[in-house]
């Protein structure tokens, strides 16, 4: 049998110049460093996610009637169905939050457990938990408006748990996220605490939009 012999055969040369290793400086490196941010997108009325399925399935078997029957009634109705289901869904977004949270320092937990002591309801969600998140808190960015810079415990307080002690009818009556706050704003400040699951994120829409400008 012939040998193989050409260039189709011959182990390319690798050309590529060896990373300088040396010329890392892991004290500089360390210099850059920060703790692990996370943030959460929030609804201030998740309630109205209700409201929006509902108007949905009903504006869904209105344009079947429509369709049906060829009632002009039926064509009038769904407008109006529309209307309404965009109404609140432009509600919905406007309430939406983006909350911001960082890592906890080295013995900032700590510290804060020494002020803040004995707590008096250590089954659940104590105002100590309430307190370490309200320092966690760098930025809260709204829907609409500028951002601000974090908030205080007693605001997560009320998020949550709202004011069962009032009346609904009186004007200092908030319902609160109840669990909802729970699954979104603690959960990412205890996401950032724990330092866990860190990668880049990578965005579909900004890729797409960057790779797009690139191109004109």
């Amino acid at each position: 049998m012939s040998k193989h012999s050409g260039a189709a055969f011959s182990k390319p040369t690798d050309d590529t110049p060896a990373p300088d290793v040396k010329g890392f400086d892991p004290r500089k490196w360390a210099r850059g460093t920060a703790p692990v941010t996370r943030s959460v997108a929030v609804c201030g009325r998740p309630d109205l996610m209700g409201h929006i399925e509902a108007l949905k399935d009903e504006l869904e078997r209105a344009q079947a009637a429509e369709f049906d029957d060829h009632r002009p009634l039926a064509r009038s109705h769904a407008m109006d169905l529309a209307q309404a289901l965009e109404a609140c869904r432009r509600d919905m977004l406007a309430s939406m939050a983006t909350f911001t949270f960082r890592g906890l320092r080295p013995g900032e937990l700590e510290a804060m457990k020494a002020e803040h002591g004995a707590d008096e309801e250590p089954e659940g969600i104590s105002d100590l938990d309430y307190k370490v998140w309200a320092r966690q808190c760098i930025r809260i960015t709204p829907a609409q408006g500028d951002p601000v810079k974090g908030t205080d415990w007693e605001t997560l307080r009320l998020m949550h748990r709202g004011t069962p002690e009032l009346d609904p009818d009186d004007e200092n009556f908030v319902e609160g996220l109840g669990v909802y706050f729970i699954q979104t704003v603690a959960r990412t400040a205890n996401a950032a605490a724990s330092g866990g699951g860190v990668d880049v994120p990578f965005s579909s829409a900004s890729s797409a939009l960057t790779q797009g400008s690139s191109k004109s």
